[in-house]
């Protein structure tokens, strides 16, 4: 059965297809913003390529603007760099520093270490949502 959040996931996507299709996307920009993500990130070719189950070379041309990225390829970039699909298609987009090196600290944290500091984001998260209630 389908839930009423894949249903929403589902017309947006949709949405956002329609809207790149509106859209000239320019590959290069986001080609070149994908790898600057890459770098921030510490990341080798290879290692992004292993994580999103495509060959090396795909990132390659990817990365200088040479291929077209499909909506799936985006949205797993997407989550991969933490990062808006619409952050990574449109003109202009700076990176926060703050937001790389808390990534790269993070990643180097233990699996127990990664769990404790998402409980206590969750937990800010609601406290934060239970004072806006007030």
């Amino acid at each position: 059965m389908l839930t009423f959040s894949t249903f929403l996931h589902i017309i947006i996507m949709n949405l956002y297809v329609g809207v790149m299709y509106m859209k000239e996307l320019n590959y290069k920009k986001i080609g070149e913003r994908l790898r600057k993500l890459r770098k921030y990130m510490g990341l080798t070719q290879e290692q992004v390529a292993e994580i999103l189950s495509v060959g090396r070379d795909a990132i390659l041309r990817i990365e200088k603007g040479n291929r077209k990225i499909d909506l799936q390829e985006l949205m797993n970039f997407s989550k991969l760099y933490n990062i808006s699909m619409d952050e990574l298609t449109m003109e202009e987009h700076t990176i926060n520093s703050s937001d790389v090196a808390f990534a790269r600290g993070f990643n180097e944290l233990s699996e127990k270490d990664k769990k404790e500091i998402i409980s206590l984001i969750e937990y800010k998260n609601i406290l934060k949502s239970q004072n806006k209630d007030d």
